[in-house]
């Protein structure tokens, strides 16, 4: 009996160390590790700065956007946005949009589970399942989120926006509370789209 349980384990080992190879030649796999390159908002190419406090947008080439998320992004853009708090206050993003140049309409901000459907990393069966666990944990960690910048920190995440409403020319709406003075900074800075 503990014979035979040596030689199920072993064979278990075997499978998962087979698995695990196997899976680091999966795109979506590999992209599960993949981080923001960390850059401070100042070495963005679009970039504006108040009171100590920038905020940088690029967008994402499909290389990039292979890299963070195991495939291209299907019909959306990918912006690239860093907040750098060099003031002495805590700052609170409270809300970030995008406009098409000129226009008053922010551009829709699509669900994640949109952007997952667009994706769709395939696969079949279980494969299927675990891609898509494996995207909607990338979209959720690495997408700008309103949260809290502390002094001294740069908070930086993806921006997603549909390729086909979005002009060469366009800006990207920041507003930050200062959460001491109950004050907000408003950022609007145009960039230009790949």
């Amino acid at each position: 009996m503990t014979a035979a349980r040596h030689i199920i384990g072993a064979a278990l080992s075997t499978a998962v160390l087979c698995g695990t190879l196997h899976a680091e030649d999966d795109p979506f796999l590999s992209a599960e590790t993949q981080q923001l390159r960390f850059r401070e908002a100042f070495s963005y190419a679009f970039k504006e700065d108040q009171r100590g406090i920038e905020v940088g947008v690029e967008v994402f080439g499909k290389k990039e956007q292979r890299r963070l998320f195991g495939d291209k992004i299907g019909d959306y853009a990918t912006l690239d946005v860093a907040i750098t708090n060099n003031s002495p206050f805590r700052l609170h993003l409270s809300d970030f949009e995008v406009f098409n140049a000129g226009e008053k309409k922010p551009l829709a901000k699509d669900d994640l589970n949109e952007v997952v459907r667009d994706i769709d990393p395939g696969g079949g069966g279980n494969k299927d399942h675990m891609r898509m666990a494996i995207l909607r944990s990338a979209l959720a960690t690495k997408s700008l989120q309103n949260i809290i910048v502390e002094p001294g920190a740069t908070v930086q995440g993806v921006v997603f926006v549909r390729e086909g409403k979005l002009d060469k020319k366009a800006e990207l709406f920041v507003r930050l509370q200062n959460l001491k003075r109950f004050a907000f900074l408003e950022y609007r800075i145009p960039f230009r789209s790949k």
